[in-house]
């Protein structure tokens, strides 16, 4: 009878062990599974920033071709008026440097 106080102390411990692991392990898991989902949320957000500003870099990609072509557009309007201004009108006439006039089309009509 001796021998029962370290047997019943190493069933408490072995119990008390027993218990702990069942409480910690599912909360470690949660932990575990909560990471991932939290990981998750975190590439979709960063995803979606990212969509977001490669549309805004191609808004202002067309606005400032849009800007552009009118300024080309100008400057054909300009190039024009300043040929006729300059070219003779009466196409009989050889020019002085025996070069014939240049002739543009008319512009694209933008969209």
């Amino acid at each position: 009878m001796e021998n029962w106080i370290p047997d019943l102390i190493i069933f408490a411990a072995g119990t008390a062990v027993g218990m702990l692991i069942a409480l910690v392990v599912p909360g470690l898991t949660n932990n575990k599974k909560q990471t991932t989902e939290l990981v998750a949320a975190r590439t979709r957000m960063l995803a979606d920033i990212k969509e977001k500003h490669n549309e805004e870099i191609l808004d202002q990609a067309f606005r400032t071709t849009e800007a552009i072509r009118g300024e080309l557009d100008k400057s054909l309007t300009t190039l024009r008026k300043t040929l006729d201004a300059v070219t003779p009108s009466e196409p009989d006439q050889p020019s002085s440097q025996g070069r014939p006039a240049i002739q543009l089309s008319q512009p694209p009509k933008p969209n």
